[in-house]
């Protein structure tokens, strides 16, 4: 049930990604800002669902008798999405007067969902070992916004916006790749105890 609830936030929110830029284009700015008053009861559901997929998915590897490090290990793959996410949707509405900067981190939010979708089609239809096929996902989402930075500074747009999405991007990753890093290891006991 966790995993279906997860699924049907993030699917709420591409059908908002996808439906609000056609509102913009076709001038219907009342329904614009109706539909984002939704974000602020969905936001937060999404947060909880990929925190609910963390707690599951951390209690199913110490089921599996799964070493204590390997699942501390683990939790570098969501938890940072959850920050990731929230980071995105709070600069988005603090810019939501100035539409170029509010779309661009409204982006970001979607490139942290490339991962799950690519990752499964490399794991399941080119036989990519898990690991490996979330640091390509990773390299790819990174490697979108450096083209849509590229694309800004040549078109003569602020690449601020697409800056901050590059970093947080490279930060998940680092949590990724240090994952058996003892920073790393240290926090995730520290936020198993606190919040699982």
């Amino acid at each position: 049930m966790v995993h279906h609830f997860h699924g049907l936030m993030l699917m709420s929110w591409f059908g908002m990604l996808i439906i609000q830029p056609f509102l913009i284009r076709y001038k219907k700015f009342t329904w614009h800002r109706k539909l984002g008053k939704v974000s602020y009861v969905l936001v937060p559901l999404i947060l909880y669902s990929i925190f609910l997929v963390t707690k599951v998915s951390y209690y199913n590897g110490i089921a599996q008798q799964r070493p204590a490090n390997l699942a501390l290990g683990g939790l570098a793959l969501d938890i940072p999405d959850i920050f990731a996410f929230g980071l995105f949707y709070i600069l988005a509405m603090v810019n939501s007067k100035n539409s170029a900067a509010h779309m661009r981190y409204m982006v970001g939010t979607s490139l942290l969902m490339i991962g799950p979708g690519l990752g499964r089609a490399l794991i399941i239809f080119g036989g990519i070992p898990f690991p490996v096929a979330v640091t390509y996902t990773m390299y790819f989402a990174e490697f979108i916004t450096i083209v849509f930075i590229a694309f800004d500074y040549f078109k003569g747009h602020s690449v601020k916006p697409y800056l901050v999405v590059l970093a947080t991007l490279v930060a998940l990753q680092l949590c990724w790749e240090f994952q058996m890093a003892s920073w790393w290891q240290a926090f995730g006991k520290w936020f198993v105890q606190v919040f699982f």
